[in-house]
């Protein structure tokens, strides 16, 4: 069976519960709440007690086989162009710092 591993992960964290704490209530392992959330394959015994631990029936939870997944938003693609930013920018202090390296041992008459 396959479940919506992002609604699961969302209605865990809007009800502020970890995953050790949706494990500890639905009578599932921690692991098997963790590898349900990364790819969403669940069996039929603990996606019941999963759904009984929201108190919501397994139709709001399981993937529609219509759903297609849509463009990344404007959010999405910022996100990953100030992570590589970020990358860069990190970068950069190594760079400054290995040309004054650099300067310094020529100026020194180090033979590198």
């Amino acid at each position: 069976m396959q479940l919506d591993n992002a609604k699961l992960k969302q209605l865990r964290e809007s009800n502020a519960w970890s995953q050790s704490h949706l494990a500890e209530v639905s009578g599932v392992s921690m692991r098997t709440i963790q590898r349900i959330e990364k790819t969403g394959a669940v069996s039929p015994e603990s996606a019941k007690c999963i759904c009984a631990a929201f108190d919501i029936q397994f139709d709001e939870l399981s993937v529609n086989d219509n759903y297609q997944k849509s463009e990344p938003s404007l959010a999405d693609l910022l996100k990953f162009k100030v992570m590589d930013i970020d990358k860069k920018a990190a970068l950069v202090p190594f760079i400054v710092a290995f040309i004054i390296a650099y300067g310094f041992a020529f100026s020194m008459g180090v033979e590198i």
